[in-house]
This record gives C-alpha cells, structure tokens and sequence, in this order.
C-alpha cells in the first residue's frame, strides 16, 4: 500500500483510493446479484438419446458428431448424492463430452429423484433391477459381448456388487473415481457413523425416506468451513479478479442439487459398509448370492485424489488387493473428490488418463468393412 501512494500528488492519491472503492462497490453489488437474481445455468448439455427407463431411472445413449473408434461401450453409473450431470457438468468441463470426442460410445445410468414410494429400496434392487439390466441394454445397443463400467463414488461401490454377481455381458474394464471400496479409517465418517449410539436402523425406521437436506447437511459438515464459507468467498475473489462466474455458478447449483435417500439403502449403506466393512470381507449378501471380489476379473483402473476427505485414497486403492484380475492400474491427484471430475485439473489431466487407458483396454471399431479388431488392452 505505502508503495501504491509513494511519489504521487494528494490528486493522484485521491484517485486511487476513488477507483478502489469503486471497484469494491462494484465487486459486492455483482456478488450480490449472482446471489441473489442470477438464472441458473444450464447443464448436462451432451446430446443424448432415452435407452431405456424405469422407475424414476432413465438410461441414456449419447449421442457423438465423431466417429466411433471402439467398440466397447462405457456405463457411467453415478452415487445416489446429488445428481450425475456432473459428469456433463458443461461444455469444456464435461467428462461425457470429452469421452465421447475420443470416440467412446458412451451410456449414463440417471437414478432419478426418489420419492415416498422408493423408500424401501435397497442395493439388491439398484444392482439387479437397475444396473444389471442397463448393463444388458448397453451391451445389446452397442453390438458388444463386452462392456466398461466406470462408476463415480457411491456408484462404483454398487459397480462393484454387479461385477461380482454378473458375468453376462462380460464386463471387460472397470474404472473406480473415487470409490470408496475398503471403508476402514473412513477419515470424519469413521468419528460419526461409528460412535455409541448411532443407529442406522433407527433413523431408517424412523424416516423411511430420508430427506435431501439431511444428507446434503452430513456431507458439508465434513469440511464445513470450505462448503459453507468458502464457497462464497471464492465467487468473491473471482468477480474481484474481473474471471468469469459460470463455472462457479454451474458447479453452486449442482452442490444444492440433491436428492431424497431411501431408507432401505441408508440402512445398508451405514450398516453394512461404513460400520460393518462386509464388502472387502466378502459378507454382502444380495438375494441369496454373496457378492464375492475376487470373482471380478475385469482390467482394473483406479483415480483416486489425494485431498479426498469422502472416499480417502487408501479406500479405493484396496480393491488392487480385493478384487480378481492381473491388469491393474492405479493413480492419484492432486484433488479432492470432486477434482477427478470438475476443473482444469480434471480437464487436462484426469479425462486424458482415463481416455488412454480405455482406448489400450478396448476393442477399436471398423466401421467400413464391418471388421473388428483388438486394441492393445486385454482381455
């Protein structure tokens, strides 16, 4: 500041101080106005067509204005927090938009928003009425004995349930983004779920359907001073900084975006795993089938971000101990749980990472002569 005033008239000084103030004023009327009267942006914006539905569920087809280069298709299966178009969150940032680029032939399994009449859902009904079918449909829209399943968070823990149950259509790769696998030293979520006196079965039976605010509430509480606080001063500093908002104004709107939880899967959820750790103890049991890992052969990759504090690195990178198969790949960030998929660190680096990976572990696709022949992945 001394050096900002040193050397000038009282004028010059005057004027300084006037545009500075100005500019403050400027900065928190716009910070305002975005809080307040700002539209919401739009999202999800990738062209795609309607596969197949139930429920409240919808499967979608993307559609591509490139090439195809692969016949293996890609199901993204999202976590039942939030919604999945944070996957195509917008042009630029959006991993959909990015895969299919690259030539991938990309699905998206969408849960919907549940409501009342979804409250006694559980996993076994996500995996076998939900995610088994769309794996079929997939694979049959595709023309393809062989599918990749990537699944984000919560939705690569119920990715895992189906792989270990189902062999047809052969799931040829599985792609982890932070999830959580291993849930032992699960950080904050350990303190809470595992303390006296905290009952699944309770707040289940007593809720039925649990709301979205309660969940969205445990989540923040994690890093609270960040997701309250800190999320307004960074769209603070970027209108001071004269950057544009829209990113900050589409990612805003999909943190506030949730969706009600069913009791029945809140029950399995913290029981089951959080408190009871059965995946990697192979004691999850679906409809009379044990969900064993070590049935799971599929070509491995796991991107984990070292700030994660929801699915913590160690989490994920067990199921390179866990699961069955000889191809596994394994890498981190420099992000939180998020970055793998919001960002320019995502952008630049993790969709990169990924595309390749997918690209030497998938079949390339000969449109011309109707040929199909190996890319350099395995089997």
């Amino acid at each position: 500041m001394n050096e900002m005033f040193q050397n000038r008239s009282a004028t010059e000084i005057g004027e300084l101080l006037q545009q500075s103030y100005d500019h403050w004023v400027h900065t928190n009327t716009r910070w305002l106005e975005v809080m307040t009267y700002d539209p919401k942006p739009a999202s999800g914006c990738s062209p795609k067509e309607l596969l197949w539905s139930k429920n409240k569920s919808k499967l979608y087809h993307y559609q591509a204005s490139t090439p195809r280069r692969y016949l293996t298709p890609v199901l993204l299966v999202y976590a039942l927090i939030n919604k999945p178009y944070v996957l195509d969150l917008m042009p630029g940032f959006s991993l959909v938009e990015y895969l299919v680029n690259e030539g991938l032939d990309v699905y998206m399994l969408d849960w919907g928003e549940f409501e009342w009449e979804d409250r006694d859902l559980t996993f076994a009904d996500l995996v076998y009425d939900y995610i088994a079918p769309s794996a079929r449909r997939v694979a049959r829209n595709a023309h393809s004995e062989e599918i990749t399943i990537i699944g984000y968070c919560q939705g690569g823990t119920m990715s895992t349930m189906y792989a270990a149950l189902f062999d047809r259509p052969i799931l040829r790769n599985l792609v982890y983004l932070a999830a959580p696998i291993d849930f032992e030293g699960a950080g904050t979520y350990d303190v809470w779920l595992k303390a006296p006196g905290y009952d699944p079965d309770r707040i289940a039976d007593m809720m039925e359907l649990v709301p979205k605010d309660f969940i969205d509430w445990g989540t923040r509480m994690l890093n609270p001073l960040n997701n309250y606080w800190g999320t307004y001063t960074r769209l603070w500093k970027t209108i001071e900084e004269d950057k544009p908002i829209n990113f900050w104004k589409v990612l805003n709107k999909w943190t506030k975006d949730n969706v009600n939880f069913p009791g029945g899967i809140y029950r399995d959820w913290i029981r089951d795993f959080y408190q009871g750790n059965k995946l990697i103890k192979n004691q999850i049991v679906l409809r009379g089938r044990r969900v064993q890992l070590q049935r799971i052969n599929a070509n491995l990759l796991a991107l984990v971000g070292q700030k994660d504090h929801i699915a913590l690195p160690h989490q994920t990178a067990a199921a390179l101990t866990y699961l069955g198969g000889n191809d596994k790949t394994y890498q981190e960030f420099p992000v939180g749980h998020g970055g793998l998929v919001l960002g320019a660190t995502a952008r630049d680096n993790v969709f990169p990472v990924l595309s390749s990976w997918l690209a030497d572990h998938s079949d390339l696709w000969e449109e011309a002569n109707g040929n199909v022949h190996n890319g350099n992945g395995r089997r």
